[in-house]
């Protein structure tokens, strides 16, 4: 009984201008059960609505209603159920609040055609994978050279070739040499990758 007087006065005490046409009917329940519970959450939550968001707190208070007749009634079941609907549409975000703004660009638009392409750090996109297939490639003269390979000096030219042809925008070619090398050293990186494998 102390607890739903307490219930009351604070809903009163702090909603009562914007709650005055969202109290729900019926006489509360006792709290201690659930279910009960339940339905004072849901008075509460309705009370609160109605000062940040009256529209929602309209529809919480007719389904906080139907609990609190429910509960009365004895069909418990039916006042979860409606306690239950209060709560979420008590909750509900207020429509001002779910429309995303639409943000529109600053920048002056221009023709399609006109437009150039966004630059690239490094320059183009084929010289950013050239330089990625050189990287590749000292990786792997790098794991000749650790092992002793034999084929260390013929992987150490392609690489040196794979330069020249990227100062020179030889791509292509960048990218056939440099796989060269890699080729070449595939066994010392395996070796490698097995050893640093082991416990």
């Amino acid at each position: 009984m102390t607890r739903t007087l307490l219930t009351c006065a604070l809903v009163a005490a702090l909603f009562a201008p914007a709650a005055a046409q969202t109290v729900p009917a019926g006489t509360p329940p006792p709290p201690g059960r659930p279910t009960a519970n339940l339905v004072l959450d849901a008075m509460l939550a309705t009370a609160r609505a109605a000062a940040t968001n009256p529209s929602a707190a309209q529809n919480a208070s007719a389904a906080t209603s139907a609990a609190i007749q429910r509960y009365n009634m004895g069909d418990l079941a039916g006042a979860r159920s409606a306690a239950i609907q209060a709560l979420m549409q008590a909750n509900a975000v207020p429509a001002s609040e779910s429309q995303i703004p639409v943000l529109r660009s600053t920048i002056p638009q221009t023709s399609a055609l006109q437009t150039s392409p966004f630059p690239i750090a490094g320059g183009s996109v084929a010289q950013v994978d050239a330089q990625a297939f050189i990287a590749q490639a000292r990786g792997a003269v790098a794991a000749c050279e650790s092992r002793n390979s034999a084929n260390t000096p013929a992987a150490a030219s392609d690489l040196a070739a794979a330069q020249r042809d990227l100062k020179a925008a030889q791509y292509v070619k960048v990218r056939d040499e440099a796989r060269a090398a890699v080729n070449l050293c595939a066994a010392a990186q395996a070796q490698i990758n097995a050893t640093s494998a082991r416990p």
